[in-house]
């Protein structure tokens, strides 16, 4: 993998997020910020648990208590649908709604992205993936995001994934139709029950990881990885074990967005090429699929990506000195390893319902997606179908 010791002929561009709201209560301030923004009437994008358990109905009082009509779209499931998003763009086209504000996890984030690029654009999505909306004209929906996980970081990024009634995945993106602002408070964080930490943990984690190792040149992407992976290694196992540690919530709520920014920047690798392909077929948890991906992918990648798993070794707090690169990058290897089985999730796919005879299939799917390509040592078919076997 090349570094940029030199730094005659370095190109690269920056995509930075909108305006951010960091700290422990910020959320209070939604309702405020949504007004100055000229919201008048939203619509809360959402998922079903947030709704049962009250946030939701909370979150969406803060707005009506700023004089801003709001009602609640509680329907978005994990890995949402096109048939979510299909409902959501009616309930704004038949309410008024002139802005949009998605509480929850990259899946409530991610729907929402998708249902502003569709009132933009009026496209359909296939539309959307083969030409973007960026070129539509009109003004996108006021959008705000407020995430209630440490994991996706969708509220940085441009991207969102959508899938058909097929199951087919599609990765769209559109710098005018992500949030125009993101509320970030670890306080939402608090009640996330310590499996769902764990893999929304790792994915941020492997969000940085993918990042920082990839081919693509961004040393402003490369920054934000890094200290992505330093504070997931030193906080997510905190925040796991006791979910009202707010310090260890709050680094992990960063290191989300941090990672998010990462791929803005930077892409993915491998790992999310194979894991996208995987969710395509199963209905799993994003978290949970990378997280069974990453030891074969990161052995695989060894060599290619030898000075930057040194680096990550060292990030997460090994003592490398003496070694050689291939040596400290084993190191490196070992250590991530072992921070997923420590953290507790999935180990083998076979866990959420991958079977040995979905690997041609599957092969084909990650193929052709983008992560796979720029991952630092290119996998033709055949090394694809040995990943998926030996992480089956």
């Amino acid at each position: 993998m090349k570094e940029y010791a030199e730094f005659d002929g370095l190109a690269f561009a920056v995509t930075w997020p909108p305006n951010v709201t960091f700290g422990a209560g910020a959320v209070a301030g939604l309702g405020d910020r949504a007004r100055a923004m000229g919201g008048r009437k939203a619509l809360l994008v959402t998922d079903p648990g947030l709704v049962a358990i009250g946030l939701a109905d909370k979150v969406a009082g803060s707005l009506r208590a700023a004089g801003i009509e709001a009602d609640v779209f509680g329907k978005v499931k994990p890995n949402p649908t096109m048939a979510e998003v299909t409902e959501g763009v009616a309930r704004v086209s038949s309410g008024g709604h002139d802005f949009i504000v998605a509480l929850g996890g990259g899946s409530s984030i991610d729907a929402a992205k998708v249902i502003s690029m569709q009132l933009l654009s009026g496209r359909t999505i296939q539309e959307i993936e083969a030409k973007g909306v960026d070129d539509a004209p009109g003004v996108p929906l006021g959008f705000i995001a407020v995430p209630t996980t440490a994991g996706t970081g969708s509220e940085a990024t441009t991207g969102a994934l959508v899938k058909d009634a097929s199951g087919k995945k599609y990765l769209v993106r559109s710098v005018r139709c992500r949030p125009a602002q993101s509320i970030l408070d670890p306080e939402l964080t608090r009640s996330v029950p310590a499996r769902m930490t764990a893999s929304t943990g790792m994915d941020a984690f492997i969000h940085a990881v993918g990042s920082y190792t990839n081919v693509q040149v961004n040393p402003i992407g490369d920054v934000c990885a890094q200290e992505a992976i330093r504070l997931v290694s030193g906080n997510l196992l905190k925040a796991i074990e006791d979910g009202n540690d707010l310090s260890a919530r709050s680094a992990m709520m960063l290191a989300s967005h941090l990672a998010g920014i990462a791929i803005s920047q930077k892409g993915n690798d491998a790992i999310h090429g194979l894991s996208t392909a995987v969710e395509s077929m199963v209905d799993c948890t994003h978290g949970e699929s990378l997280s069974a991906l990453m030891p074969h992918v990161l052995r695989f990648n060894h060599e290619a990506a030898a000075p930057r798993y040194a680096q990550i070794a060292r990030l997460m707090g090994r003592d490398v000195a003496g070694m050689t690169i291939i040596e400290a990058a084993a190191v490196g290897i070992e250590a991530m390893i072992e921070l997923r089985d420590a953290a507790g999730t999935c180990r083998a796919l076979r866990e959420i319902g991958v079977k040995p005879e979905m690997t041609e299939r599957l092969a084909d799917l990650a193929a052709k997606g983008r992560s796979t390509l720029i991952n630092c040592r290119k996998p033709d078919r055949g090394e694809i179908v040995t990943l998926y076997q030996a992480a089956i």
